[in-house]
């Protein structure tokens, strides 16, 4: 089975260099466009004189190029969107949250910082913990939606 790599002489066709150039002349010279800002190519300048020596500590912290938009991709101008509020998390699963990092909370302060906590503390901490993985347990889906069977992210 041949793998990644193939030795030098190994399942290359004889007329494989012959039809790599064939195909390679009908593109001709690849040239990248010219960039937006710039329409037609600079003339060409006398050579410069070497650039200096850049050393390890030779560098500048400013950005090179001024942008009003720092987020902005550079690539293709792609934007962040905002993400979205907490205001639409559901009332019920909040306080399922609370009352578990609560109930555990308390339960931490019980046992470093409070070790002579009365019963009704400890009861308080026991009761919010399994009241939050109640609710939690409570509004987690049973299935998944017909429209969730997707690929991954969407662009």
């Amino acid at each position: 089975m041949a793998g990644p790599t193939r030795e030098p002489g190994g399942d290359v066709p004889d007329d494989f260099e012959a039809r790599w150039a064939e195909l390679t002349s009908r593109l001709g010279e690849l040239r990248l466009p010219p960039a937006e800002d710039d329409p037609e190519p600079a003339p060409e300048a006398a050579p410069r004189a070497a650039p200096p020596v850049v050393g390890p500590r030779d560098y500048s912290t400013e950005p090179e190029t001024e942008d009003d938009d720092p987020e902005r991709d550079v690539v293709d101008g792609f934007v962040q969107p905002d993400p979205d509020p907490f205001s639409r998390a559901e009332p019920v699963v909040v306080v399922g949250w609370v009352a578990l990092l609560g109930g555990l909370a308390l339960m931490v302060v019980c046992v470093l910082a409070w070790r002579g906590a009365p019963g009704m503390v400890w009861l308080v901490a026991v009761g919010a913990l399994a009241t939050g993985i109640g609710l939690l347990l409570w509004r987690m889906p049973a299935r998944r939606d017909a429209d969730d069977y997707d690929d991954g992210a969407v662009v």
